[in-house]
Protein backbone atom coordinates (compact mmCIF):
# COMPACT_ATOMS: atom_id res chain seq x y z
CA UNK A 1 0.00 0.00 0.00
CA UNK A 2 1.71 3.21 -0.70
CA UNK A 3 0.41 6.61 0.85
CA UNK A 4 -1.64 9.10 -0.95
CA UNK A 5 0.34 12.50 -2.18
CA UNK A 6 -3.22 14.40 -2.19
CA UNK A 7 -4.57 16.32 0.42
CA UNK A 8 -7.97 14.57 1.43
CA UNK A 9 -11.14 16.57 -0.79
CA UNK A 10 -13.79 16.64 1.68
CA UNK A 11 -11.63 17.37 5.40
CA UNK A 12 -12.96 17.20 8.38
CA UNK A 13 -13.09 20.59 10.72
CA UNK A 14 -10.86 19.00 13.11
CA UNK A 15 -8.42 18.20 9.99
CA UNK A 16 -9.12 21.95 8.74
CA UNK A 17 -8.87 23.84 12.15
CA UNK A 18 -5.35 22.11 12.78
CA UNK A 19 -4.30 23.91 9.70
CA UNK A 20 -5.12 27.17 10.76
CA UNK A 21 -2.84 29.75 11.80
CA UNK A 22 -4.43 31.67 14.55
CA UNK A 23 -3.18 35.65 14.16
CA UNK A 24 -4.09 37.48 17.15
CA UNK A 25 -4.98 41.09 16.98
CA UNK A 26 -2.47 43.24 18.26
CA UNK A 27 -2.81 46.45 19.82
CA UNK A 28 -0.24 49.05 18.72
CA UNK A 29 2.00 48.90 22.07
CA UNK A 30 1.70 44.80 21.54
CA UNK A 31 3.02 45.23 17.96
CA UNK A 32 5.72 47.54 18.59
CA UNK A 33 7.08 45.50 21.36
CA UNK A 34 6.96 42.61 18.98
CA UNK A 35 9.03 44.66 16.60
CA UNK A 36 11.36 45.85 18.74
CA UNK A 37 12.48 42.12 19.82
CA UNK A 38 12.29 40.88 16.83
CA UNK A 39 14.94 43.61 15.92
CA UNK A 40 16.73 42.90 18.79
CA UNK A 41 17.02 39.03 17.83
CA UNK A 42 17.91 40.41 14.37
CA UNK A 43 20.65 42.75 15.40
CA UNK A 44 21.98 39.88 17.60
CA UNK A 45 22.55 37.64 15.39
CA UNK A 46 23.97 40.38 12.71
CA UNK A 47 28.31 40.40 13.02
CA UNK A 48 29.69 44.36 12.82
CA UNK A 49 30.63 44.59 8.91
CA UNK A 50 26.78 43.87 8.30
CA UNK A 51 25.70 46.50 10.59
CA UNK A 52 27.65 48.91 9.60
CA UNK A 53 27.05 48.21 5.89
CA UNK A 54 23.24 48.47 6.60
CA UNK A 55 23.43 51.52 8.99
CA UNK A 56 25.62 53.06 5.79
CA UNK A 57 22.82 52.11 3.01
CA UNK A 58 20.03 53.28 5.83
CA UNK A 59 21.87 56.53 6.18
CA UNK A 60 22.91 57.11 2.32
CA UNK A 61 18.97 56.61 1.59
CA UNK A 62 17.65 59.20 4.10
CA UNK A 63 20.35 61.47 3.23
CA UNK A 64 19.98 61.02 -0.34
CA UNK A 65 15.93 61.82 -0.13
CA UNK A 66 16.33 65.32 0.80
CA UNK A 67 17.95 68.40 -0.14
CA UNK A 68 21.21 69.52 -0.32
CA UNK A 69 20.47 72.18 2.27
CA UNK A 70 19.00 69.61 4.34
CA UNK A 71 22.13 67.93 4.26
CA UNK A 72 24.31 71.10 5.23
CA UNK A 73 22.79 71.59 8.18
CA UNK A 74 23.01 67.86 9.26
CA UNK A 75 26.76 68.16 8.67
CA UNK A 76 27.01 71.63 10.55
CA UNK A 77 25.30 70.16 12.59
CA UNK A 78 27.92 67.27 13.21
CA UNK A 79 30.34 69.69 12.85
CA UNK A 80 30.42 73.36 11.86
CA UNK A 81 33.59 72.93 9.91
CA UNK A 82 33.14 69.08 7.94
CA UNK A 83 31.11 70.25 4.77
CA UNK A 84 33.52 73.05 3.56
CA UNK A 85 35.89 70.26 3.82
CA UNK A 86 33.63 67.56 2.07
CA UNK A 87 33.11 70.04 -0.26
CA UNK A 88 36.47 70.63 -1.06
CA UNK A 89 37.27 66.59 -1.08
CA UNK A 90 34.77 65.65 -3.35
CA UNK A 91 35.29 69.25 -6.22
CA UNK A 92 39.22 69.27 -6.15
CA UNK A 93 41.38 66.29 -7.66
CA UNK A 94 43.92 64.16 -5.05
CA UNK A 95 47.06 63.97 -6.28
CA UNK A 96 48.92 60.85 -4.74
CA UNK A 97 52.18 61.39 -4.25
CA UNK A 98 53.11 57.78 -4.67
CA UNK A 99 56.88 58.91 -5.50
CA UNK A 100 57.16 60.47 -1.58
CA UNK A 101 58.43 63.35 -3.51
CA UNK A 102 56.11 66.26 -2.06
CA UNK A 103 54.51 65.93 -4.78
CA UNK A 104 57.73 66.99 -7.06
CA UNK A 105 58.14 65.17 -10.39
Amino acid sequence: MTPSQQANPNPTNSEMDSKTILKPDLTDSQRDELIYQYVGIVVDGMEIKDLVRYATDQLTSYYNEGSLDDLKEDIDNYDEDLYDELVDNVTNPIVLDTNNTGGKY
